[in-house]
């Protein structure tokens, strides 16, 4: 048989190509490879060739990679000091003690803020919400669980450290108040950012955004009432910050010296208050809920601007608690409620001098008088004056000594409610005055005009009747009160408060023009029926008259009533008081004023000024539901003014703003 030939002798049929062929296989993919490999690579050299270029004209990849490597850290300024007329400090930067977790470093942070509540003595309450908070922050910056730690506290975590993995006790700057009640109200408070704050503010765009950054610092507080918000801008001061290396997940490595700026604490204030006076004055207040103002009445400065019961805003500074806040909220005397600027009131028998003067520019003659029998009839009812027996007869002067009723309702019938109004605006009242607090409120002093507008509704014979004491739809604030005051005294210069002495922005005021329409002669005999109300038998405020200093005879200076000095001429002062329903007697009429429930009760008022022989100083003392004012209001105005009087604080020299600032940049 014939045996086929036999191909690719000593292979087996089906075998792999030959080795020349796989070779040449293998150079084309090896030589593919390299070529696409070569392209890549010079793909990749040619665009770092190009970043290389455009990073020596333009820095911004040098820049990308330090913002990874370094991170800006702010750093809150200090505030404004705030101190009072004499350089007193009243609101002032101190170190506060905290203790902060940084999360990256704590193994177990629910563990870790447990214990530190145990050592603290917090409930696990607290532990909850301060683990919320921190999880809100950053995982590589302390975030506080707790600020305002006691220095036993401080030290109690401090000794703790090395079994607390990621706690860290530090102190930091924050806003302090030496006085706390005493200057609550005007003053304010400063408090954490909200969200609402932060939310408000990336509406401002790209600026906002910054801002809101900023603001989330926990370090950062704003005001948020009083000066401290109204002043927001001149008190805060400007951030600084400092540069920290950090590794690629954000832990801080190192710092930058070379880079870091530092922050520039805010202006200062230089307050008109006095803080014996205010400090007298809410001594005493005692348990009353009320206002008390002392205004010079030729400056306009307020020398007090006292609110009872008062609250303490160190305790807002790092977040109050629900439980105090709630103490604040629920009490039924607001002591969070400033009543100097927000609290209105009706003036009561303090608005007579009022009407005694629109009487006058009506053509009341000096001799008209009224015979009063306790009650007065008119539209058909009998309106009563509040002594029962009545006064006999009795012109101007007597019927504001007396404060009679009845010679008021018939005095407003001959004024007519468009002249009341207007000698009541002249004087103040129902007038917006801006002393950089907020929430100031204008009262009202209606007229038949606003009635109508308003109530939609004719003004009556019988509303002008209870406009004549202050009754009514009518309503003011104890600084209006004490603006009044101030204008009768000065016989009739339109002076206006002010608080805030030196500033930023703040400027001298001018002087204070004289009143268009009121009379000298008006003036003087309103004028005297105040002096009798407090320094005559009957008046109805001679126990708070009494002010028991005589004048030095060589000084001029008010000093203590002494039997060796009896003979030297007496201080005394004008003044008036004011009795106004909160709402009619009604079934309570007749009642001991005890058994009354307290809200019901009439409010006190008391306005003066003083001293008679060369007057420098108004007061006005409001307080709520604390019945008649002769009794209550008037002994409260009374060692007020007689502190005043004896410190006599408008003629001494007052504390200048770049000497305080000097002394606080040398001691720094």
């Amino acid at each position: 048989m014939i045996q086929p030939k036999t191909l690719n002798r000593g292979k087996r049929v089906g075998s792999t190509l030959p080795k020349r062929d796989a070779t040449v296989i293998f150079n084309r993919r090896a030589a593919l490879l390299s070529f696409v490999g070569a392209g890549v690579l010079g793909a990749i050299l040619f665009r770092m060739g190009q970043l290389q270029a455009t990073n020596l004209i333009s820095g911004e990849y040098t820049s990308a990679a330090d913002d990874n490597r370094f991170d800006t850290r702010i750093i809150a300024p200090p505030r404004g000091i705030i101190y009072d007329r004499f350089g007193v400090v009243l609101a002032q930067t101190s170190k506060d003690y905290q203790v902060a977790v940084v999360q990256n470093d704590a193994e177990n942070l629910e563990e870790v803020v447990g214990r530190v509540a145990q050592i603290l003595g917090q409930d696990a309450e607290w532990a909850r919400r301060a683990i919320i908070k921190v999880r809100g922050g950053s995982r590589y910056e302390p975030q506080p669980l707790k600020e305002g730690l006691t220095w036993e506290q401080f030290n109690a975590i401090n000794v703790r450290l090395p079994e607390l993995r990621g706690v860290v006790a530090q102190s930091a700057d924050v806003r302090a108040y030496p006085y706390d009640v005493v200057y609550g109200h005007p003053i304010g408070y400063v408090q954490k950012p909200t969200q609402r704050d932060i939310d408000r503010t990336l509406e401002d765009g790209a600026e906002g955004e910054s801002r809101a950054v900023y603001l989330r610092n926990p370090h950062v507080r704003v005001g948020k009432a009083g000066l401290e918000a109204s002043m927001e801008t001149e008190l805060h001061g400007i951030a600084g910050y400092r540069k920290v290396i950090v590794n690629a997940r954000g832990v801080e490595q190192g710092e930058d010296e070379s880079e870091r700026r530092e922050p520039i604490r805010g202006s200062g204030l230089v307050l008109t208050l006095d803080h014996d006076l205010q400090r007298i004055a809410m001594q005493n207040f005692g348990e009353q809920s009320g206002s008390a103002i002392v205004m010079d009445i030729h400056t306009g400065d307020l020398l007090v601007m006292a609110s009872a019961p008062g609250f303490d805003p160190n305790l807002f500074v790092n977040g109050i608690s629900r439980t105090n806040f709630a103490g604040y909220n629920e009490d039924e005397k607001k002591p969070l409620y400033h009543k100097t600027v927000t609290g209105v009131y009706a003036p009561g028998s303090t608005f007579k001098m009022i009407v005694g003067i629109a009487a006058k520019q009506a053509g009341v003659e000096d001799n008209w008088a009224v015979g009063c029998s306790g009650g007065f009839a008119y539209g058909g009812r009998v309106f009563h004056c509040w002594r029962a027996g009545g006064h006999g007869r009795v012109d101007l002067h007597d019927a504001i000594k007396h404060s009679c009723d009845v010679y008021f309702y018939q005095a407003a019938l001959q004024a007519g409610p468009e002249r009341i109004a207007a000698v009541a605006r002249a004087f103040g009242l129902g007038q917006h005055f801006n002393v950089n607090v907020p929430n100031i409120r204008d009262g009202l002093i209606p007229d038949p005009t606003w009635w109508q507008e308003n109530r939609h509704e004719q003004w009556t014979g019988g509303l002008t009747v209870n406009y004549g004491i202050g009754q009514g739809a009518m309503g003011i604030t104890p600084l209006q009160l004490a603006v009044m005051a101030a204008r009768l005294g000065n016989n009739g210069l339109a002076v206006a408060p002010r608080l805030i002495r030196e500033g930023p922005n703040v400027t001298d005021p001018p002087a204070p023009a004289r009143m268009e329409g009121i009379e000298a002669d008006f003036l003087a005999r309103v004028r005297d029926g105040m002096y009798g109300v407090c320094n005559e038998p009957g008046g109805t405020a001679t126990r708070a008259g009494n002010m028991e200093l005589v004048r030095h005879p060589e000084t001029g200076a008010a000093v203590p009533l002494t039997p060796e000095n009896r003979a030297w001429q007496p201080v005394q002062i004008a003044g008036k008081t004011g009795t106004a329903q909160v709402r009619a007697l009604g079934a309570n009429r007749g009642r001991h004023y005890s058994t009354i429930e307290w809200r019901y009760r009439d409010n006190a008022l008391f306005c003066c000024f003083g001293p008679w022989h060369e007057p420098r100083y108004a007061c006005a003392v409001v307080i709520e539901h604390g019945g008649a004012g002769s009794a209550v209001a008037g002994p409260i105005a009374r060692e007020i003014m007689r502190a005043t009087l004896m410190r006599d604080p408008s003629r001494r020299e007052p504390a200048r703003l770049s000497r305080l600032e000097e002394n606080l940049a040398r001691n720094a």
